[in-house]
């Protein structure tokens, strides 16, 4: 896999939880989740935000809640505000959320 694709992945997984951690109960449905990050701007298909959320939640960084909702966890938190990092996942620059 190319450093390039790895950075975008990277990114990619930093404003996915960036969304989660903007919403309201830090949950959102894949489909909403997925216009967020679109907004920010990032076009991405839903098999990919899927393999992305697939990752994350490997990792402990969001839990699958009821239907498609995607939901941040505590450690996912921590992550998207800089407090503790995981490979894969872009820190935040300072003063970024």
């Amino acid at each position: 896999m190319s450093i390039a694709r790895r950075i975008a992945e990277a990114d990619r997984r930093r404003a996915i939880l960036a969304a989660l951690s903007i919403s309201a109960a830090y949950t959102l449905p894949e489909r909403a989740l997925r216009a967020q990050v679109e907004g920010i701007g990032y076009a991405l298909s839903l098999d990919v935000l899927r393999a992305d959320i697939a990752w994350l939640a490997e990792i402990g960084l969001v839990e699958r809640a009821e239907m498609d909702d995607v939901s941040l966890t505590d450690r996912g938190l921590d992550i998207v505000l800089g407090r503790a990092q995981v490979p894969g996942v872009r820190r935040p620059e300072p003063g970024e959320l």
